[in-house]
């Protein structure tokens, strides 16, 4: 099958896939499809995410679930494409033991482009105690032995270095000297919508506290 994706498409397709993305296998279906979900407040994004695949692209429907333990409505968007060998492609290096995990060879495709989606998907900044700007990007989908692969990408690939908190569920930590690098890397990619995760960054001087965005 011919793939219609632009070069950007792929590198928008990378960086989702290390976030909240996930590529799929309908019942009966021959070839997998790509998909994701976002908050409804994040709408610009996704519709964002949808111009890079629109050749494949089946639309963005939004849909309201109810969860049993919260006793909670939540409303969700969903992005999914046609089903496409070229994401058995991608099923097939993501997902090699049938789960998806991290592989430096992959780490290794990611582009500016790349990495801002993977920020814009998982990513977020905040303020310590001592009021300087401080990134995370949530990892907590993968074993510790993967987040010590994308610890070691960031540091040999580009000298940022990071640190992994929160054990069982990890994430990336990068205090304001490393996290101004990833900035400088990400920003010109990051949309209108979405700059409200780096702005502790892109302020002289914030002085504000709130709490953490929501990933």
């Amino acid at each position: 099958m011919v793939n219609p994706l632009t070069k950007e498409a792929k590198e928008m397709l990378f960086g989702s896939l290390f976030g909240d993305a996930g590529v799929y296998k309908s019942t009966g279906s021959r070839h997998y499809h790509f998909m994701i979900c976002h908050s409804p407040k994040q709408k610009e994004y996704m519709e964002w995410k949808e111009s890079f695949l629109k050749p494949l692209s089946t639309g963005i429907k939004q849909a309201t679930h109810f969860h049993r333990i919260r006793q909670k409505e939540y409303t969700t968007l969903t992005l999914r494409t046609t089903n496409h060998s070229y994401f058995t492609r991608l099923r097939k290096i993501f997902y090699p033991y049938g789960k998806k995990i991290i592989r430096r060879k992959l780490l290794n495709k990611l582009t500016p482009l790349g990495l801002a989606t993977w920020f814009m998907d998982d990513g977020t900044t905040g303020i310590n105690n001592r009021n300087y700007p401080q990134l995370f990007i949530s990892t907590c989908s993968y074993p510790m032995v993967d987040n010590q692969i994308i610890r070691s990408y960031f540091l040999e690939n580009y000298g940022i270095e990071i640190k992994i908190h929160g054990g069982k569920y990890p994430r990336l930590y990068f205090n304001k000297p490393n996290a101004k690098k990833l900035v400088e890397i990400i920003k010109p990619y990051i949309i209108p919508s979405m700059q409200y995760k780096l702005r502790y960054f892109l302020q002289t001087n914030p002085t504000e506290k709130s709490g953490e965005d929501i990933v």
